[in-house]
This record gives C-alpha cells, sequence and structure tokens, in this order.
C-alpha cells in the first residue's frame, strides 16, 4: 500500500524541485530528527520505516494529531511527507538519507536502501559508530568507487519516544556535534548542510577514524555498566532500589570510564605519528574534555567525570532492566549501552590498537567482563580471536591489517 496518507498534501506548497530528506528508523532518535529537521530542512521529509506494520501506526499517528515533541524543543513535524516500509517510495529520490538506528542494524539498512540510492545522495548515520564507514564501503559502492557517506559522533539531543507517531520528549540538547566524511575532502559541506538541517553546531572532523576512535558512548556506557554491575550474581531489584545509571555514578565508574578514553587516546596518537600527520586525529580527546564541551552548560559541577555524570541534565535515567515478575527488575545485559558499544565500539577500537601494537589493558578489562555477561567471546588471550569476532565490523575483517593499509584506507578519496 502507498505510504502518502492524506496529511502529506499539506506538502503541495513545496517547490517541486527541493530536496528530498529521507529518515531510516522508526526509534527515539528517528522521531526526534522528524520533528526538528522539519524546522529547518527546506524541503520534504519522507521516513522510512523497518515494517509495515510499524509504518502503519506511525502514519495513523501522524494522521491523528501530527507528530510533536515536548521538552527543550516544542515544535511539529510539519514537513513529513511519505512514511512507508518500501524503499522504494523512500529513497530513490532522496538528495540526503539519514539513518537513524542502533550499530546492529546499520548492515541490514544498507542492504534494504543500497538497490535504490541514487549516484549523488549523500547517506549519513546519525550517530556511528565503529565499523559503520567499512560496512557502507562493501555495501553501498556505488558506480564510480566509494559513495559519499558521513556520520556525527553523538546525536544532537536525548530524547525517548512517549507515544509512538504522536509524541517525542527532548530531554538535553548539545552545544554542539563532531561530524566526519569519506572522502574527507566534502566534510566542511556536508557538515555546513546538517548543521542546518538540526539547528546545532557541527564541527567538520579531519578524518572519519576521529569519529571510530572519538566515540564517546563506547567508553561511557560500557564503562559505567561494568561499574554498576561488575559483581552483579543475578540479585533483584524493586523500583525504588534500581541504580541512578549517572546520578549515583561513584569517582570509581569515573576513572573506568577515564581509563576506557585513554586507552583510545593511545591508539589514536600511535596511528597519527604513523601516518606522519597524514590522519589529523586532534577530534579524538579525552571524555572528560568531551563532556565539558557537550554539557558544561547544563552541568552543576565539571570537576571530574563522576561529578559531570552526578550533577549533568540527565539524572532521571536508571540502569537498563527487565521485569522478570511484576515489581521484580534484573539487570538488561542485552541493552544497547553493551549490545552496541561493545562490538561496534570497543571491539573495533580494539581492533585498532591490535594493528596500532598499542596495549589497552581497561578496554581489554571491560570488554573480557562483558562478553561474559553478554554470553559472547570477543576476546581470546587479549586479542580479538574469539568466535563473535569474526562478525565485527572491524578493519582486519575488511582486509586491513596493517597501519600502512589502515592510512590508506582513510587517506583514500
Amino acid at each position: 500500500m502507498s505510504g502518502a496518507p492524506a496529511w502529506n498534501e499539506t506538502m503541495s506548497s513545496l517547490e517541486t524541485g527541493s530536496r528530498v530528506l529521507a529518515i531510516c528508523g522508526s526509534g527515539n532518535a528517528a522521531h526526534a530528527l522528524a520533528v526538528v529537521a522539519s524546522q529547518h530542512h527546506d524541503g520534504p521529509i519522507d521516513w522510512l520505516i523497518g515494517s509495515e506494520e510499524k509504518a502503519e501506526v506511525l502514519r495513523r499517528g501522524v494522521a491523528s494529531t501530527g507528530l510533536r515533541s515536548t521538552g527543550v524543543i516544542t515544535a511539529t513535524a510539519k514537513r513529513l511527507q511519505t512514511i512507508s516500509a518500501d524503499p522504494a517510495e523512500i529513497i530513490p529520490n532522496a538528495d540526503m538519507i539519514l539513518i537513524v538506528v542502533p550499530a546492529f542494524g546499520h548492515a541490514a539498512v544498507l542492504r534494504r536502501i543500497g538497490p535504490h540510492v541514487s549516484d549523488t545522495a549523500t547517506i549519513g548515520c546519525l550517530p556511528t559508530r565503529g565499523g559503520f564507514e567499512f560496512e557502507a564501503a562493501e555495501l553501498l559502492p556505488g558506480a564510480g568507487g566509494r559513495r559519499r557517506i558521513f556520520g556525527l559522533q553523538t546525536l544532537p539531543w536525548s530524547t525517548r519516544v512517549v507515544t509512538l507517531g504522536e509524541v517525542v520528549n527532548i530531554g538535553a540538547a548539545k552545544a554542539e556535534v563532531v561530524l566526519a566524511a569519506l572522502p574527507a575532502a566534502d566534510t566542511a559541506g556536508v557538515a555546513a548542510r546538517l548543521a542546518q538541517i538540526v539547528g546545532t553546531q557541527v564541527i567538520p572532523a579531519e578524518t572519519f577514524l576521529a569519529l571510530t576512535l572519538g566515540n564517546p558512548g563506547q567508553y561511557i556506557h560500557p564503562g559505567l555498566m561494568y561499574g554498576h554491575f561488575r559483581s552483579y550474581a543475578g540479585d533483584e531489584y524493586d523500583e525504588d532500589s534500581i541504580p541512578m545509571f549517572y546520578a549515583q555514578a561513584s569517582d570509581e565508574m569515573g576513572r573506568v570510564v577515564e581509563g576506557l578514553s585513554d586507552d583510545a587516546i593511545r591508539i589514536a596518537r600511535a596511528i597519527e605519528a604513523f601516518s606522519g600527520n597524514q590522519l589529523d586525529l586532534r577530534r579524538v580527546i579525552p571524555v572528560h574534555e568531551w563532556l565539558r564541551l557537550s554539557y558544561a552548560h547544563v552541568t552543576e559541577d565539571t570537576t571530574s567525570i563522576a561529578t559531570c555524570f552526578r550533577t549533568g541534565p540527565i539524572q532521571a535515567r536508571k540502569a537498563p532492566m527487565v521485569e522478570v515478575r511484576p515489581g521484580r527488575f534484573v539487570s538488561d545485559f542485552g541493552y544497547r549501552y553493551l549490545t552496541e558499544d561493545i562490538p561496534y565500539g570497543l571491539a573495533v577500537t580494539k581492533a585498532m590498537g591490535e594493528i596500532a601494537g598499542v596495549e589497552t589493558p581497561t578496554i581489554d578489562e571491560v570488554v573480557t567482563w562483558a562478553q561474559s555477561v553478554m554470553e559472547r567471546v570477543y576476546l581470546v588471550g587479549g586479542k580479538l580471536e574469539g568466535p563473535d569476532a569474526k562478525g565485527l565490523p572491524i578493519p582486519q575483517n575488511h582486509g586491513i591489517s596493517t597501519l600502512k593499509d589502515l592510512v590508506e584506507w582513510y587517506s583514500a578519496s
């Protein structure tokens, strides 16, 4: 069935030649993006959903009340045109395609949209995670070589869906976000355009590798999960005893997060030095510095990493849980804080460290714990030689095994 219900008639006043923005994904960030982009984008917005059943739910919601946001941004998704699960309806006319799904879904989306992407389209990932660039190069090769891709280091906001297709809450907005593109020469232009679309300052990074190594989620989420639950033995919680994920971050948890960041920075500096500064990785910064740049305006005490967490903007967030019986909860080790930020974060950074010959003691410690609760095996003897490492988007699985290979791959136009 067509994904263009009656409410898209409001788009008829747009110029026929307007640039079409396509959003791929149906979760929290996709809802927020549909609203925020409607305030700034100069053309229609189409929305690709994973299933027709969910697309119909969203169409009904939007048709009934209109999609709107609450919180720090109050607005409506006034430029939505088509909502569909059929990529042939959404992708061919899109000038810019924004993939807004968890990292484990990136490859599936790339496969779905690949046959329909025009040669001139720009494909972005919000936020990108480690290895997206390798997946995109393999699954979207393009007629003339690599397609133009980009990634944001983080989402511009913290957001949660209240009612599908109707209400999304935007709880906090970052002062700035970092973007990188391939080929690197396109970065400044893509950053300028995306800044217009999301209404946030977008800082161009010098190389895509800076996003892979400098992704703060890979330090923060697994580091805090490890801190809260490394001694966990299956205890049950009632609603009131569930740990506050950020507000109860201890100083020791802050030190673990810092250790993960330090490992990544050492890898970045080793690669940068080998390249003779051909790869500029200045954007791979300490996580404490990143927290201050992103959230100082909404954080009471930025003295340390832990105080940034304890006095920052997301105080109501609880540690992820699963309700096992009414009113009783256990830790959710299948949540994205591990299932995304280990295989598409720390494991990819660890892979870069292996190529660069850099030891990663804190990454090894946290990944070893995480794989035990995730029932996966990535590390064996401190190396990414476990059976579950074979399917990861790491450079070694894409024919890159030396520093020379790595530098040449990221430097290619």
